[in-house]
């Protein structure tokens, strides 16, 4: 009788370990989905924006939640607009086709504008040759232990279509 308690409890032991095991390794692994999904969503949206704001030939808003150009296309020009929404935790590009959401679960953002000496401004749109994004998205939930953070900046994207400044 002792014998069989004695090997019930080290069975018992063992087998917590192993469910521990499995569900540290299963939360790990939710992780590590959730923010290889993250790194592709953004490496696109900022191929997607570093090719686009290269081709700019006017820059029309520049605010820390928006930045809206015009770029040419094969059938003349058209306006581009890359829009953060806070309440939604979106960014959203709007073309002359419909609007596509690049990013979702965005839990800070930014937009930094350079004039052409690389000094960040705040001022009009005119003076604006240069633009960094930079964003943060979460993934999973805090609860179950599979939240994941991503932060990615883009490089000083230059509007090199547009005109020098005088």
């Amino acid at each position: 009788m002792t014998e069989l308690l004695v090997a019930l409890s080290l069975s018992a032991i063992i087998f917590a370990a192993v469910f521990s095991a499995y569900i540290f390794l299963g939360r790990n692994l939710t992780r590590l989905v959730n923010l290889q999904g993250q790194e592709v969503q953004s490496r696109r949206t900022l191929r997607r924006f570093t090719e686009d704001v290269s081709a700019a030939i006017a820059l029309s808003t520049a605010t820390a939640t928006q930045v809206a150009f015009t770029k040419p296309i094969s059938s003349g020009t058209a306006a581009i607009t890359y829009g953060y929404s806070s309440a939604n935790g979106t960014l959203t590009r709007t073309d002359p086709s419909g609007t596509q959401t690049l990013l979702s679960g965005v839990t800070a953002f930014s937009v930094t504008y350079y004039n052409e000496t690389g000094t960040a401004v705040t001022s009009s749109p005119q003076s604006v040759k240069a633009i960094e994004l930079t964003f943060t998205t979460a993934a999973g939930s805090n609860a179950s232990g599979t939240l994941a953070s991503y932060t990615s900046v883009s490089p000083r994207v230059v509007l090199r279509n547009k005109q020098a400044l005088q």
